[in-house]
């Protein structure tokens, strides 16, 4: 396992995608996301994967993002998120930079699905730096770990993916996220990642946190429940009225550490009633129940702040 590091960002490529609009609302107490594309959205196929993002505006940063079914209602649609980088783009052009979250998610269903791939953007934030750390996972082995923020900074988000991958090429395999979520250990801030590699490979996973000075208003809503053996929530956690959301995820509480058999299958910013979202679905493969919190990742509004997303 190596140590912790910043690192800067790195240029990667890729054309501009569509702009859509998220929007969620509550039904029956389940959250039911609607993607509002501003062209059709193309379907992803029965065992489909996909790795992608759309860059935030020139200049900003990327504080969150991630992936979800697109009108559809509201159930079980068997997809999994693999994997989710922060990355960016400098413009040589116009010297600046452009943030990028770039999300991995497979539809494992026996049908056809729109996803829509989502980053949270934000103009220049004091402090902002990215905090990794590398760990090999072995074939058929499990991973549940942290990178953790300087003292004296936030985690506004994070995740975990594969090293061996480029850009609209996911590297094959079979990775399954079971966790991911912000926390806290003493004085400092962090993000958890829980992960499966089921391929019969070793990988090499980098685990992040994006962090920065905090910003006015932080804080971490969750919103916890039971969820049975063998079963599935899609729900939301709410930012108090007048903040936004940064990032957001879910994780198991009060069970010590393990893998919990948990699976990621959807995650993604939204808003519903003029209150900023994260919305997360999961399902409980174990044979035991367990708590499971929603997390949502909240602050006051930052200059430029904005969701964007591109649908395939």
């Amino acid at each position: 396992m190596s140590a912790e590091k910043s690192y800067s960002v790195h240029e990667r490529r890729m054309s501009p995608r569509r702009a859509s609009r998220i929007a969620l609302a509550l039904a029956s107490g389940v959250a039911v996301v609607a993607l509002l594309p501003a062209a059709p959205a193309q379907a992803v196929t029965s065992g489909g994967i996909i790795n992608g993002g759309r860059w935030c505006s020139a200049g900003q940063r990327v504080t969150g993002g991630g992936a979800s079914v697109i009108g559809e209602g509201s159930g079980d649609f068997n997809t999994r998120i693999e994997g989710s980088e922060v990355s960016a783009h400098f413009d040589h052009t116009t010297n600046t930079v452009a943030g990028l979250w770039a999300t991995t998610i497979r539809n494992t269903d026996g049908t056809s699905h729109q996803i829509g791939l989502f980053g949270v953007c934000v103009d220049s934030v004091a402090g902002y730096q990215v905090v990794s750390k590398d760990v090999t996972v072995v074939a058929g082995g499990f991973l549940r770990d942290i990178a953790t923020c300087p003292v004296g900074t936030a985690a506004l988000g994070g995740g975990a993916n594969d090293t061996s991958y480029s850009y609209n090429q996911p590297a094959s395999g079979d990775r399954i996220v079971q966790e991911s979520s912000p926390g806290t250990t003493g004085s400092q801030s962090l993000w958890l990642t829980a992960l499966r590699n089921n391929d019969t490979v070793s990988h090499l996973i980098r685990l992040f946190a994006v962090c920065a000075n905090t910003p006015a208003g932080y804080q971490i809503i969750h919103k916890d429940l039971t969820l049975a053996a063998g079963g599935f929530v899609r729900d939301t956690a709410r930012c108090p009225v007048g903040s936004v959301v940064l990032s957001g995820g879910a994780a198991v509480v009060g069970s010590g550490s393990a893998d919990f058999k948990t699976r990621i299958q959807e995650s993604a910013p939204g808003v519903a009633d003029s209150q900023s979202l994260w919305m997360t679905a999961l399902r409980n493969s174990a044979s035991v129940s367990h708590t499971i919190s929603l997390y949502a990742v909240c602050a006051n509004p930052i200059a430029g702040y904005q969701v964007v997303s591109s649908t395939v």
